[in-house]
């Protein structure tokens, strides 16, 4: 009996941490996001509009901010912006280099600022998007002003912005 109550409460423990994570975690829609980003800083920010960074987030996570992903090395990306465990943040499993000092888990909720700042850091690193291979595939050279549209946000261009793809 002890062995099955036991059981029972790591079930227990289990589905509520589960729980708390979901109820925590929201998709966004895409100018609710937009305008997120843009009180954030990123309108602009190393070159890049609020259509580069929509872009990408749409083809890595959906806007999903507890979206997952588990690559084939043993790493996991996390978040809205799918920020890779083996270099940006620790999961507790993953050997990184954790180079935005946090927690992954930290990355699934609906609290977007530290994604923002640890995307922020990616772009200073790299002095591009190009960390972001769905960025590359999707986004770098395309017009981009369709992530906008109806959002009420004008996108800031830089002549810094890569612009091969």
């Amino acid at each position: 009996m002890g062995i099955i109550l036991q059981s029972w409460n790591t079930v227990t423990v289990t589905l509520i941490t589960l729980m708390i994570v979901t109820v925590d975690a929201k998709i966004y829609e895409r100018c609710e996001i937009a305008r997120k980003l843009e009180k954030a800083g990123l309108n602009g920010y190393r070159g890049y509009t609020i259509g580069d960074w929509l872009c990408m987030a749409h083809y890595e996570s959906g806007f999903d901010s507890a979206f997952v992903d588990h690559n084939p090395d043993g790493s996991s990306d996390y978040g809205i912006f799918q920020l890779n465990s083996a270099w940006w943040c620790d999961n507790g499993v993953t050997p990184t280099r954790n180079l935005c000092h946090m927690d992954c888990r930290d990355l699934l909720n609906r609290h977007l600022l530290d994604d923002i700042l640890c995307a922020k850091r990616i772009v200073s690193s790299y002095d591009s998007m190009r960390a972001w291979d769905s960025w590359i595939r999707h986004c770098s050279g395309h017009d981009l002003s369709e992530w906008l549209k109806g959002c009420d946000l004008h996108a800031k261009s830089d002549s810094r912005k890569d612009s091969w793809g």
